[in-house]
């Protein structure tokens, strides 16, 4: 069994977060060739290769699929070091996220925090994907969990959700147009399900709009639209349509966990763990 010196995983994030080896030497303190060094170390015990460009310190693939593991054994590693010594993670975080996301995955991430970390606070706040990209790249927020956009190649992607459709009843599936309750303008998932009807020359109508999953779970359930909603959001008093010869398929969407490249703050880094263990489970508080 080879066991991992967490001074070459340090070297290895700092490599890939700084965006090179002369950068990375600087922050760490040491000379360029220690650093290389230890690299070729990491790459030595794992047999494989990291860096496919080492002076632009691109990742290959395998480089790519340890990256979060080698996060979190740097994170454990420091956490026990902090612990034996009597000390522990404090601060004030804050994420944001969607409405939706904050009812379905946050709690579960709160829980761990809460037995992780007791003295991180954690401030949410919840808006649109779009208007929380933008608020940590002014420094509004420390990270941010949202859906990837067109375009948008930032962050690291935590869970792949599917989209559906869903109603109260199959009734609504006759009507023409066909009522739809739908997200505010700039939600990815309204401009899935939009694009897909307009794709399949289904007309509709816009029924209900708003920026608040309640508005829109509360419309569905009172059987007065139907919607296209993560899977996570469907609700008891809600029918998934499986109906392929009307309804076109849905698109799965990428849930991103977005945040500064170089994450400075301990307290921010323990959250970033906590959300990504959190989503990588599989599980939610969703009953049943």
């Amino acid at each position: 069994m080879i066991d991992l010196d967490p001074a070459c995983l340090r070297a290895f994030l700092t490599v890939t977060d700084e965006g090179g080896f002369t950068r990375a030497a600087e922050k760490l303190n040491r000379t360029q060739s220690a650093v290389s060094m230890q690299i070729r170390r990491l790459e030595e015990a794992l047999d494989t290769r990291l860096f496919e460009d080492r002076k632009r310190a691109t990742l290959t693939a395998a480089g790519e699929r340890i990256l979060e593991h080698a996060r979190r054994m740097v994170a454990l590693n420091d956490e026990m070091l902090g612990r034996a010594k009597g000390l522990d993670i404090s601060g004030r975080v804050r994420i944001g996220a969607p409405d939706d996301y904050v009812s379905f995955f946050l709690p579960s991430m709160l829980r761990r925090l809460a037995v992780t970390h007791p003295q991180v606070e954690v401030e949410v706040r919840c808006n649109m994907s779009v208007d929380l990209i933008v608020a940590v790249d002014r420094g509004h927020l420390d990270l941010a969990l949202v859906t990837r956009l067109p375009g948008f190649d930032g962050g690291t992607t935590v869970r792949h959700e599917p989209l559906i459709w869903v109603a109260a009843d199959e009734k609504l599936l006759a009507r023409r147009p066909l009522p739809l309750a739908l997200f505010s303008p700039g939600c990815p998932f309204r401009h899935a399900a939009l694009e897909r009807l307009d794709s399949a020359a289904l007309p509709y109508r816009i029924a209900y709009e708003s920026p608040s999953i309640a508005s829109i779970t509360a419309a569905v359930s009172e059987g007065l639209a139907i919607a296209a909603l993560a899977q996570i959001s469907v609700q008891p008093s809600m029918q998934v349509l499986n109906a392929p010869d009307v309804l076109p398929a849905l698109p799965v969407v990428e849930i991103v966990l977005y945040g500064p490249r170089n994450i400075a703050s301990p307290a921010a880094q323990a959250v970033k763990l906590s959300v990504m263990e959190a989503l990588a489970s599989g599980k939610s508080d969703i009953p049943g």
